[in-house]
């Protein structure tokens, strides 16, 4: 569950990665009382909308509203357990811990998905897909002793953004500054901003965007401040902003914001009127990609329906109900990696529909 393990799978990581964590979360709680439980299952929903709407606020809409009260109709199961057991690292994923909760007990909800994508339909919350990219950070502190990278290892830094990250759903990694980083880069390439040679270092990891910080540090009464510049960055564009003697909390939420919106930009599915799109999908080659076409289409938050119209020669032809356009339809699938464009050289009667996509279907896990 936790999301400094992506430490472990570098050379598995694709554009897109289906998130297992999102309908899961922990609360810290006093008791096990059916109050203390009603409203960690409430702060959980609420998480879970937070995680799969891209909002950081869910609006408190009257169907929202209802949804609270019986919070039990949307998760499968909570399991008690005492949070001392765990590392400082899972401690620090818990969903209210920086809240400076002290308990010797904490509670585990697992959501139904298929539950919340009807919640939000309802409540027209837009949908953010659970296959999502790694945002890689690349970060450096300048300090008294001199200016250092913010690896793997720093854990307190790494906890606060791995806490932030999972509160908002979104994957990611720093580096773990080995042999092969330090060969290609040291501090001055991340306080230059040189992002050409981040840019190929970012490709070890596979991460489709990453998130540059560079800071200074000072020790004011007790409490380091830090005043630097936080960019994310990635083929889509890249965007800035400066700040001035704020603390490690605020600092890493608005790292940590701005990398989830850079995403958002491109992935987030405003409820609509559902579509019908016809799709001609090429390179199906046997049963095994048939089915895994099939389960990759049903897996995605905002497709409601896959139809098989037909199969000439090596081209498939589905009928896709989505409340996403043609246009959000083509950049996602394209952008996840599992498929290629395809030239509209196939000739096929289709059915009348509002359009007609056609891809090359890659396979790829």
């Amino acid at each position: 569950m936790m999301l400094s393990q992506s430490a472990l799978v570098t050379a598995q990581q694709t554009r897109g990665q289906t998130i297992d964590w999102l309908y899961q979360v922990e609360q810290l709680v006093p008791d096990q009382g059916e109050s203390a439980r009603l409203a960690a299952a409430r702060r959980s929903l609420l998480r879970v909308l937070s995680r799969t709407t891209g909002l950081a606020s869910v609006p408190r809409s009257s169907i929202v509203a209802k949804a609270l009260e019986t919070p039990d109709q949307y998760y499968t199961r909570f399991v008690y357990f005492d949070p001392r057991q765990l590392d400082p690292v899972q401690r620090g994923l818990i969903d209210n811990a920086s809240q400076g909760v002290n308990s010797g007990l904490a509670v585990r909800f697992d959501f139904q998905p298929a539950a919340i994508k009807r919640l939000t339909r309802d409540a027209q919350l837009p949908t953010w897909w659970s296959r999502r990219p790694l945002t890689m950070i690349w970060m450096v502190l300048d300090e008294p002793s001199g200016r250092t990278v913010v690896d793997h290892g720093a854990v307190g830094i790494r906890n606060e953004l791995d806490a932030a990250a999972q509160q908002r759903g979104l994957p990611v990694m720093l580096p773990l500054m080995d042999l092969q980083d330090s060969v290609a880069v040291n501090p001055a390439v991340i306080w230059g901003k040189f992002t050409d040679v981040l840019d190929q270092a970012n490709q070890r990891y596979m991460a489709s965007q990453y998130l540059l910080g560079r800071f200074s540090v000072q020790e004011i009464l007790g409490e380091r401040l830090y005043t630097g510049e936080w960019l994310v960055r990635s083929s889509d564009g890249e965007a800035s902003q400066f700040f001035r003697g704020v603390d490690l909390d605020n600092l890493v939420q608005a790292g940590i914001d701005m990398a989830t919106r850079h995403v958002l930009d491109q992935h987030l599915v405003f409820t609509n009127v559902p579509r019908q799109h016809d799709l001609v999908v090429r390179g199906v080659a046997g049963i095994r990609a048939y089915s895994g076409l099939l389960d990759y289409l049903q897996s995605l938050e905002f497709i409601d329906s896959v139809m098989v119209l037909g199969l000439q020669a090596d081209a498939l032809t589905l009928r896709i109900n989505s409340v996403a356009t043609d246009l959000q339809l083509r950049s996602l699938l394209i952008d996840d990696g599992q498929f290629d464009r395809a030239p509209q050289t196939v000739q096929l009667p289709l059915p009348e529909s509002v359009t007609n996509l056609e891809f090359i279907w890659l396979g790829a896990s």
